[in-house]
């Protein structure tokens, strides 16, 4: 029982969902995606969503509230990580059967806890932010005027550097000035200790990132996939964006074969 979610729910809006389907039904499971922080389910849409599809998995995208085109905005200050959940789990119902939740990021985050209120048939966390310390002192020591930035409120700026490793300039440049702001609330909640719980229904979890990434910390990945029973995947030479670097496809084929091997079709 969640005495909070039931006495105060959070209020539904509209949600932006971007959907990209095999040519011809493979009963292959939906694949749903979430983003990180300041983005939006474009960020998917570039390359993951139209590749997944291709291998006959029909791929979706969600944009939580406040962010791409979902509704929400104007009350994305004061915005908390539980309606994160409650965006995702109303994307949930909106799909025809069970899908696998690949979460980026904050995203990742979002997708832990929808794991443990809902027997998703499996779960991946790209990149995700552990312990909110270990990301929080990396700020720190990188570049500390954008983490006061943050711990007074405003939008965490996430520059070309620190989410590309190998996309050239005038691309990082890009991708960087589409992420929009974040809820203050929300970067305050990552920052907190916190410990996921298990997966309902023993759904299967993997944990993907890159030893290079300048925002997670690899132990904070091995942590995480620790917990679930596991060990992360790594891609090195890879930043904190996977999903938009040149060499995007790595990853997402791993992802896509370990779904293979682990979900019955």
């Amino acid at each position: 029982m969640r005495p909070l979610d039931w006495a105060l729910p959070p209020v539904p809006v509209r949600r932006e969902m971007i959907s990209r389907l095999p040519d011809e039904p493979t009963g292959k499971p939906p694949l749903l995606f979430v983003h990180g922080l300041g983005q939006g389910a474009w960020v998917f849409d570039e390359h993951w969503l139209p590749y997944a599809a291709e291998r006959g998995f029909p791929a979706h995208a969600v944009s939580l509230r406040g962010h791409g085109g979902s509704a929400g905005r104007e009350r994305l200050r004061r915005t908390l990580l539980r309606d994160y959940v409650h965006d995702v789990m109303q994307a949930i119902v909106s799909l025809p059967t069970r899908p696998v939740l690949v979460g980026h990021s904050l995203g990742a985050v979002v997708v832990q806890q929808v794991l443990a209120r809902y027997p998703a048939r499996a779960g991946v966390l790209v990149a995700p932010v552990g312990h909110g310390f270990d990301t929080a002192a990396k700020l720190l020591a990188d570049r500390p005027g954008d983490f006061l930035h943050g711990v007074l409120g405003g939008s965490l700026p996430l520059r070309p550097g620190q989410l590309f490793r190998e996309l050239d300039a005038a691309a990082a440049r890009r991708y960087a000035a589409r992420t929009g702001r974040e809820s203050p609330l929300v970067q305050y909640q990552l920052m907190l200790p916190r410990r996921p719980e298990p997966p309902r229904g023993g759904a299967p979890v993997l944990v993907v990132g890159s030893p290079h990434d300048r925002l997670i910390p690899v132990r904070t990945l091995r942590r995480t996939a620790r917990f679930y029973g596991t060990e992360p995947v790594l891609f090195p030479g890879f930043g904190h964006a996977l999903m938009l670097e040149p060499r995007w496809r790595e990853p997402l084929d791993a992802i896509l074969d370990w779904v293979e091997r682990q979900v019955a079709v």
